[in-house]
């Protein structure tokens, strides 16, 4: 995995786009975002999000060219996490963003 771009949100969201491809070969390159906000809400497990504590929480697209658009959005604060729900990696945790 490697890093491409940082970024932090207005409201102070650090957030990373990520290259996955050269580990797992099914995924597009550049097509993750990760994103480090508090979780909303609590989940029960040890690593799961907890309540205003910081988690990442990581959004799939399909080209690094949308990945890019959605990213630039993030940061202008155009748009928020919530608004890619769908792209949400592990979707049990929607309530959280």
């Amino acid at each position: 995995m490697k890093v491409l771009q940082t970024g932090i949100m207005p409201n102070g969201t650090q957030i990373q786009i990520e290259e996955w491809n050269e580990n797992y070969s099914f995924m597009p390159y550049g097509s993750t975002i990760a994103s480090y906000p508090k979780s909303k809400v609590s989940h029960e497990g040890t690593y799961s999000p907890k309540g205003n504590q910081v988690y990442r929480f990581d959004f799939d697209f399909k080209s690094k060219q949308d990945t890019k658009e959605v990213f630039n959005s993030l940061v202008n604060g155009s748009k928020q996490l919530a608004d890619f729900k769908t792209n949400l990696n592990r979707k049990e945790y929607v309530d959280c963003i």
